[in-house]
């Protein structure tokens, strides 16, 4: 039987947050529903991320992991986790306990209103320069290479229906950039504001280099003109090293 809802998490030296975020979420989602499944995938950590992830699926059946062969990003880590969901919706967040779960329930709600996805925005900007930088660079990039409304705001915390994001994983380029596909098929985009929780653990993921080598790879990929095609890589999308599907 298909979950009614997939969240897929891409997880980054995540080790001290990965409990207290399932805790969240499997309180917020059996409000609605028993039917769902948390797919958690380690980008490559350098901590002991993945033993955290093994150790809740074996807690909670309902509870994946997936664990890449090497550092892909964020973006890579989600495509791989959208190749094991079943659910009729797929909630993407973060796993640094700043996106609040409990907003997956104003998510649903919103999307039930006849939207393809819904993406939860920060009413703040309480994020780091390097986050509030890069959120203002990529919906301005947005502007100019697709036909988002200038009212639309992305953002990592979105629900998105299953034939959105079946059209997300046809994608084959080494790099997909998930808002950048969904704005492609489909206007039919909302959304809601929320608060955002303060990080706990670690730093921001975010610098100056990953920023600027962002940008590049969504214009080459992204862009209009087509002579980018030239600068496309066709190295692999992702690379699973193991996963606890079969774990017993």
């Amino acid at each position: 039987m298909s979950a009614l809802f997939s969240v897929v998490i891409p997880v980054y030296n995540g080790e001290n947050s990965l409990e207290e975020l399932y805790l969240q979420i499997k309180l917020t989602l059996e409000k609605i529903t028993d039917e769902f499944e948390i797919i958690m995938v380690d980008d490559s950590s350098q901590d002991k991320s993945y033993s955290k992830i093994v150790e809740l699926s074996r807690r909670d059946r309902r509870v994946k992991g997936i664990k890449l062969a090497q550092n892909f990003g964020q973006q890579n880590a989600l495509i791989c986790g959208f190749n094991y969901v079943n659910g009729d919706y797929t909630v993407t967040m973060d796993d640094d306990l700043q996106h609040d779960p409990e907003y997956i329930i104003n998510l649903y709600q919103k999307i039930k209103e006849g939207y393809d996805a819904v993406y939860a925005v920060p009413e703040d900007r309480e994020y780091s320069f390097y986050r509030k930088l890069g959120s203002k660079l990529t919906n301005y990039l947005f502007d100019l290479i697709t036909n988002k409304s200038h009212s639309t705001r992305v953002s990592s915390f979105r629900i998105i229906k299953k034939e959105l994001v079946n059209k997300i994983r046809a994608e084959k380029t080494s790099f997909v950039y998930i808002s950048a596909v969904l704005l492609k098929h489909t206007d039919k985009i909302a959304n809601i504001y929320v608060s955002h929780s303060k990080r706990k653990y670690g730093d921001s993921n975010y610098n100056n280099f990953k920023l600027t080598r962002l940008f590049l790879k969504l214009y080459i990929y992204y862009g209009k003109f087509s002579f980018l095609k030239y600068l496309r890589s066709e190295k692999e999308q992702f690379i699973v090293e193991k996963t606890t599907y079969n774990l017993e």
